[in-house]
């Protein structure tokens, strides 16, 4: 405030002293001096409220910048109103956009909790329906050994094994879908084209996998991202596409690494309003904006579906802190 004071204020004062000093010198009329003190006031008045205004300015500026601000008393006329009134527009713009990214990372955080509830309840539905029931059907097998003969009780122990078997298999299915071995061990271009295979044959639709560019050095939270969009993708495709030909590229350019998974069923129209609500498309999107991505989405009713997700080529390990099934 000072300092608007020195170069607003101060100024007029010295020269209207100055100029009072000149005419009583000159003059000696005592109207004069009336008329020039009169000046004076007027000028220093002008200054002071220039000051005030400008000072205010000030101060909001910096509250906008801070954060501080809650709202802009527009008063007076003229050129400092239309400042007042610029900045109350820009301020209220502000405003507008922390509302809709504070909305935006609400409706992230919710389809982030609803994915993560998901899973964990079909994780629980093939715990209970497949190794638990496998479990309970062993148990009865070797409790009705305990009370047959001895050709009766190897037959019933023989039968136990097996379902042991195929309950470990269960397990091995089950620990690979929330976070496959082979990604670990072989990286992100075989495991892809493993699931591609293994959910072509299920689903039974003809599966091709394409793949250029070396990806040996992507970061683990890369991979594993990149492997759950790709199997959110398939799955949605075996649920609803009634497709019959899929087709995965994985490829790298550079520093851009794109998945693209295409295929021939019966398409959807995309509306923006309902996308929020379809948590597999949600979660996909959710996990390429983590990853500094882009996810497009291009489908037609009886034309099919692509969907495209562009990534950076991270390679920073050392950083990833990622939760198995995230």
């Amino acid at each position: 405030m000072k300092q608007l004071y020195f170069n607003f204020v101060l100024p007029p004062l010295l020269i209207s002293l100055l100029l009072l000093v000149v005419i009583v010198w000159q003059t000696g009329y005592s109207l004069s001096i009336v008329l020039v003190l009169f000046l004076i006031a007027a000028l220093i008045f002008m200054s002071i409220k220039t000051a005030f205004h400008i000072y205010r300015l000030r101060n909001n500026l910096k509250n906008i910048e801070n954060g501080s601000l809650t709202d802009i008393d527009i008063k007076g006329s003229g050129i400092f109103a239309e400042l007042n009134q610029t900045l109350l527009n820009i301020f209220q713009r502000i405003r507008k956009q922390e509302d809709e990214l504070r909305r935006e990372k609400l409706q992230r955080l919710r389809s982030v909790i609803d994915g993560q509830d998901q899973e964990r309840n079909r994780l629980s539905r093939e715990l209970h329906d497949g190794i638990g029931q496998s479990l309970i059907a062993v148990k009865l097998q070797l409790e009705n050994a305990e009370t047959q003969n001895y050709s009766m009780m190897r037959a019933g122990i023989d039968s136990a094994k097996n379902m042991i078997d195929i309950t470990i298999e269960e397990v091995r299915r089950v620990c690979n879908a929330l976070l496959p071995a082979a990604l670990n061990e072989f990286g992100i271009v075989s495991t892809l084209r493993a699931l591609c295979s293994e959910l072509g044959s299920l689903a039974r639709f003809k599966a091709v996998f394409e793949n250029e560019g070396s990806l040996d050095r992507m970061s683990k939270k890369s991979q594993i991202y990149l492997y759950r969009i790709a199997q959110e993708t398939l799955n949605n495709i075996t649920k609803h596409a009634r497709a019959t030909q899929v087709t995965m590229k994985l490829r790298r350019e550079n520093n851009i690494v794109t998945l693209e998974v295409s295929d021939n069923g019966k398409g959807f129209i995309f509306d923006p309003v309902c996308f929020a609500q379809r948590n597999g498309l949600q979660n996909m999107r959710e996990r390429t904006h983590l990853l500094d991505g882009e996810f497009t989405i291009n489908s037609q009713p009886g034309n099919g579906t692509i969907i495209k997700v562009s990534i950076p080529y991270n390679t920073e390990n050392g950083k990833d802190q990622t939760v198995i099934g995230g």
